[in-house]
């Protein structure tokens, strides 16, 4: 059964529309690439980098958004690149709704550069840098983690970078993200995850890149091998929260996000155990970007964010009871920051 989630979760995938980028959903795949920049940007190989390689850039703005421009924005370019607009990404980022419906394309010609991981940037790309940010605690559904406690609390102690490159005239986008991951008691685990090249298939731009750092390698788990309860491979991720630019195991209200509907119980109990740190976890973290841009020059917003558990592995099923504890046990540290749009110079 794993494999036919396998194929058809590949089809879907970035970030996007999880059951279509289109839909902007993305659904579980076998892939994991960030699983998605969102609704399934497949971000795919693993390297690590070290300290030295990394840039402080850190573009940031606080222009004050004008809803109703920037939806003519958008469908102008939507028209000028001949992509579709998704409403309800466009609503959610202007605060303008419409009463405009989605138009879905089945079928149609495969982007030639979609899941390539050996694009370069040209003149047309847009580069969008967070730099290297620090993430922070965050509280309200999360655990404080202040007993059993999983992140070194220094200030500094977590961070990341996400950059992506976007290129409309190609109808593509890929990117990668660094973590710097510091566990209580630890050295600093760096890597850097790079995603293979995502369709851009309707605007706003809405991508995720989801993978996991092991706690005792350090480095990216297996995106290639079938997941499995027992096995080092990379579980499959939840589904991307569409009513919130969020990137999370759990929703907005704090419960556990949803999985692929099919295999919900398999596939929450596989990630459960592999960020659990307490009894017959895997004491793993989930590091999980998340990018979206409105159109050709104008800013992107960037999450980056940690999250782990303090709970324990539930088996190969989870209970109410321990789906309850497990959601009050996640345990987030975040940044999310507006980056300018710049185009890319050969070196």
């Amino acid at each position: 059964m794993k494999k036919i989630n396998c194929l058809l979760c590949t089809i879907i995938l970035l970030s996007l529309s999880s059951a279509s980028v289109l839909a902007d959903v993305t659904a579980s795949t076998p892939t994991n690439l960030i699983q998605k920049i969102a609704s399934a940007t497949s971000y795919t190989s693993t390297s690590q980098s070290s300290a030295q390689n990394v840039n402080v850039i850190q573009n940031t703005t606080s222009k004050v958004i004008d809803g109703k421009k920037l939806r003519k924005t958008v469908e102008q370019d939507a028209k000028t690149f001949g992509l579709l607009v998704n409403e309800a990404a466009l609503a959610r980022e202007s605060g303008v709704a419409s009463t405009n419906k989605q138009m879905v394309q089945i079928g149609g010609p495969k982007n030639l550069y979609e899941g390539r991981e050996d694009l370069e940037p040209t003149l047309d790309t847009i580069v969008y840098d967070t730099g290297l940010m620090t993430l922070t605690k965050e509280g309200g559904h999360y655990n404080d983690d202040s007993s059993n406690t999983i992140f070194d609390t220094t200030s500094g102690a977590q961070q990341a970078r996400v950059k992506v490159y976007v290129d409309f005239k190609r109808k593509v986008l890929w990117g990668d993200v660094e973590s710097r991951i510091t566990l209580s008691g630890a050295s600093q685990m760096t890597n850097t995850y790079t995603g293979g090249s995502a369709a851009i298939t309707s605007l706003p731009v809405d991508k995720e890149l989801i993978h996991t750092v092991s706690g005792s390698t350090k480095l990216a788990l297996d995106r290639t091998a079938t997941p499995s309860l027992n096995g080092d491979a990379e579980p499959y991720a939840y589904l991307k929260n569409t009513n919130n630019f969020l990137n999370s195991l759990l929703d907005a209200n704090g419960d556990i996000a949803s999985y692929n509907p099919t295999f919900a119980d398999d596939d929450m109990a596989d990630m459960v155990k592999n960020v659990a740190h307490g009894t017959d976890g895997d004491g793993n973290v989930l590091v999980q970007a998340r990018f979206t841009t409105t159109g050709s020059g104008t800013p992107g917003k960037s999450v980056a964010s940690f999250e782990a558990s303090n709970a324990a592995s539930c088996g190969s099923s989870c209970s109410a009871s321990e789906q309850n504890t497990f959601k009050d046990s996640v345990v987030r540290y975040s940044a999310t920051v507006e980056t300018t749009a710049t185009k890319y110079k050969a070196e």
